[in-house]
């Protein structure tokens, strides 16, 4: 039988089904946690032969943010032929160090300072590691660029013909972050991670270990990981905008600069534009409890 770690120069010594693997399950096809022979753990994924390419522009982007210093980032280990193997049969695969973290206690951990304080460090090295990144000739082509304006458009249209019952109600709310999504295009573009949110880092003794599910990453908006981060805090304890770790995030951020005195002012509405993408989230899973709830979470923050 083929070694499966062989591609990555390594060699499998058990696999390893007693270890909760983090992270979303959707992203890829199958998943499972192997050891090396050296004890190294490892997250093996198999994945569609359609996000192969992707998935190879993911792993290079990863590659540069690390040489750049991001150490946090969890990037693919890379095999002969890239970041991404193909077996024989066609088979599209991925290796990713393992992480074991602690959970955090949700929701109790959102009135720590903390978390916030982490996270914000977290953005602060991803906005400095893609700087220097971009000069080293670390980001590859192909990343993406995302817009939320068409994003929501989309969104809506898809709503009126398959959900008419949640559309209205979404479009109302839509209506109150037009001026920010007409401004969007003229908002500075960074690189992003593009879901980051306290259930996608792994955390032990209240320092984020590794930071995992990048496949959202993509040049957005400079508020993008802040709103989308600060809007997943709220939706579990709305006082953290003004108190714990919301609060804590967004006061280390306007200390570093990250945050500026120009953007500041938008951040709200960025918070609930990006909502939109968790609303499409809860449709898609058909889960009608989440649905009702971000909707009031909107219309809480569009006020």
């Amino acid at each position: 039988m083929t070694d499966p770690l062989c591609p990555w120069s390594l060699s499998l010594a058990r696999e390893r089904p007693d270890l909760a693997i983090p992270g979303s399950p959707e992203r890829c096809i199958a998943r499972r946690v192997v050891q090396d022979a050296d004890g190294g753990l490892w997250v093996l994924e198999c994945i569609d032969a359609g996000q192969a390419a992707r998935r190879e522009v993911l792993g290079r982007l990863l590659a540069g943010l690390a040489t750049a210093g991001l150490t946090r980032a969890c990037a693919y280990r890379p095999c002969a032929g890239g970041f991404v193997h193909r077996d024989e049969d066609g088979g599209a695969w991925q290796l990713a160090p393992y992480g074991a973290g602690e959970g955090l206690a949700a929701p109790d951990y959102t009135e720590e300072d903390g978390p916030g304080e982490e996270l914000a460090d977290f953005l602060v090295g991803l906005r400095s590691a893609a700087q220097l990144a971009g000069a080293q000739g670390g980001i590859p082509a192909g990343i993406d660029d995302f817009f939320l304006a068409p994003y929501v458009e989309k969104l809506l249209a898809d709503m009126q013909r398959h959900a008419p019952d949640v559309h209205a109600r979404a479009a109302a709310l839509a209506a109150r972050i037009r001026p920010f999504l007409d401004l969007e295009p003229s908002l500075p573009r960074v690189l992003c991670h593009g879901d980051l949110h306290p259930m996608n880092a792994l955390w032990r003794q209240g320092r984020i270990l590794l930071v995992i599910d990048w496949e959202f990453a993509g040049f957005k908006h400079a508020l993008y990981d802040v709103a989308n981060t600060l809007g997943c805090l709220g939706i579990e304890n709305p006082r953290t905008f003004s108190r714990g770790a919301g609060a804590a995030m967004l006061r280390r951020l306007e200390a570093t600069g990250l945050l500026s005195s120009d953007l500041a002012p938008l951040l709200r509405p960025a918070v609930a534009a990006g909502r939109f993408g968790w609303l499409a989230e809860w449709l898609r899973k058909d889960d009608a409890e989440m649905v009702a709830m971000e909707l009031d979470y909107l219309d809480m923050l569009t006020r």
